[in-house]
């Protein structure tokens, strides 16, 4: 199997280089190495075999890199878990992944034993404390440690056997389990290094949920080449800073409305943060400002943006730092706005209804072909056919293309609003609001209007000492965007606005009162 050779490669070519940072913990490739070998061998003694499942409920840390390489060395499939999910989504895809083990830690235990009796099929449970039915992590690894069990045959399997079932966030529904092999995976980590190799002695933060398959590409690639991992356990604004600082952290890949938080700190300037040289962003749209911002904040770093999904392992797209031009011809530095072109190795196209690749500047739906398409769904072939029908993975976002081949995305189609039977790009107009200096998040959605059939409708946050009226805003737009555009009514909001587990905004949990009892599906 592939996955496991980037472990293999590092502990031979870089055994005394800094394979993980955690606090003031620090682990060689060979110390990983040989955890990762003890624990592999271990899972193996317990009677999982190739193809068996295991459930991974681990905040970020250097376990969690421990469990997955385990997984992949043994053949077992791992099934990353969204830690902020409620405990009944958690036990819906315990089960229907059908998991045999169930690998927690010491702050999470409390939570999965509370819904434990739900799950069906969990033979063996493993936790850093061990306490009560569940298997003391550590000991294990003592006990095993210097163990190789006979992995070769395991190891070397077929490339394109199941590694993981990722699981959508649900923000469209129920959870879906999106099949991943080996194969899947790693050329999609070997595409992102054919864009941009890793840059040498890097140091890279997991910031984002590790449990994220957007992380996987630095799971992979940061271990081939051995690189340091650093890890920040939950997201914390303060300790992020002082981690990049502190273990002279090089790069990192980071959620726009994380690094929205990131350059809007008060203590941002205190900080020597001179070492980052590389910031990724993704997962969710960048509204052009908000980026124009960051790169002046970090002017020392260069901006890379991939985009994406799961199903796609996850990148189809990146836009380049020598694409990241604010100033200049102004085909140039529209280009902020797109999400660049698609990677080495994948097929990317918009299409119309009918499959044909649209005109320069027409709207149509992105699909995508290539090694790194998924599988399928897991046990739901119809949304599979659905899905990759015409043997294209059809993403659901809606773009343009222009004449030298980047990519804009105007918005999800279950996002996209039709008001007085014009259509209306969510993002479109999120953008615009992002531009007022009062604004610190925003989300556009449709709500039920008897005249209009949907009304325009923003929901927003404000930076700290802003002040700003509804009407102030609508003004604002008004001078902007069409007038079907502008929204007709601003919800100003305190706090932060709903997000998954991966800070995408929650526009479902946005739009659900507004819909209820209302003849129209809520996505």
């Amino acid at each position: 199997m592939l996955l496991n050779l980037a472990m293999r490669r590092a502990a031979k070519l870089y055994p005394d280089n800094t394979a993980t940072i955690f606090h003031h913990e620090r682990r060689s490739y060979k110390e990983l190495d040989a955890r990762v070998h003890a624990l592999a061998s271990a899972l193996i003694e317990m009677g999982l075999k190739p193809g068996d499942k295991a459930a991974i409920y681990i905040l970020n840390s250097p376990r969690f890199l421990e469990v997955t390489y385990a997984c992949f060395e043994a053949g077992i499939v791992i099934v990353p878990l969204n830690t902020r999910l409620a405990a009944e989504e958690l036990v819906f895809i315990i089960n229907d992944a059908e998991c045999s083990a169930f690998i927690t830690d010491d702050i999470l235990q409390p939570l999965a034993s509370a819904f434990k009796p739900g799950l069906n099929g969990v033979r063996h449970y493993i936790s850093v404390n061990g306490t009560g039915e569940f298997i003391d992590y550590e000991k294990t690894l003592t006990e095993f440690a210097g163990h190789r069990t006979e992995l070769s045959e395991v190891a070397n399997g077929s490339d394109e056997v199941l590694a993981g079932l990722f699981y959508t966030s649900g923000t469209t529904g129920m959870p879906k389990g999106v099949m991943l092999s080996h194969r899947n995976i790693w050329m999609n980590a070997l595409h992102t290094i054919a864009a941009r190799p890793a840059e040498p002695k890097q140091v890279f933060l997991h910031a984002a949920p590790m449990f994220h398959l957007a992380t996987f590409p630095a799971v992979i690639n940061v271990t081939m080449n051995g690189g340091a991992h650093a890890m920040l356990q939950k997201f914390d604004l303060k300790e992020l800073i002082e981690i990049i600082e502190r273990d002279k952290v090089t790069s990192i890949v980071l959620v726009p409305t994380m690094i929205n938080f990131l350059i809007h700190h008060p203590d941002l300037n205190k900080h020597d943060l001179s070492s980052l040289r590389r910031i990724t962003y993704g997962a969710s749209p960048m509204p052009v400002e908000l980026l124009k911002k960051s790169m002046a904040a970090f002017p020392g770093c260069e901006f890379i943006q991939g985009y994406g999904q799961t199903e796609s392992s996850p990148l189809l797209t990146t836009l380049m730092p020598e694409d990241h031009v604010t100033e200049g011809p102004a085909s140039v530095v529209r280009r902020l706005a797109s999400c660049g072109r698609p990677i080495l190795g994948v097929e990317v196209e918009v299409v119309n209804e009918a499959g044909i690749p649209v005109k320069i500047g027409e709207v149509g739906e992105v699909v995508a072909r290539g090694p790194n398409v998924m599988m399928g769904y897991w046990k739901r072939p119809e949304e599979t056919r659905e899905t990759l029908r015409g043997g294209w993975l059809h993403t659901g976002d809606l773009a343009i293309v222009d004449e030298a081949g980047y990519i804009y995305l105007v918005d999800r189609k279950k996002d996209m609003i039709i008001s007085g039977g014009e259509n209306v790009f969510s993002t479109e107009v999120e953008n615009v609001i992002y531009t007022h200096p009062a604004i610190r998040e925003a989300a556009v959605i449709g709500i039920p209007d008897e005249k209009w059939g949907e009304a325009v409708s923003a929901i927003v946050t404000l930076k700290p000492g802003s002040a700003l009226t509804d009407k102030d805003l609508i003004d604002y737009c008004a001078g902007k965007l069409a007038d079907y555009k502008v929204p007709k009514y601003v919800e100003i909001r305190d706090g932060e606005l709903p997000k998954s587990g991966t800070g995408k905004i929650l526009k479902k949990e946005l739009r659900e009162p507004y819909w209820q009892g209302k003849s129209r599906h809520i996505n």
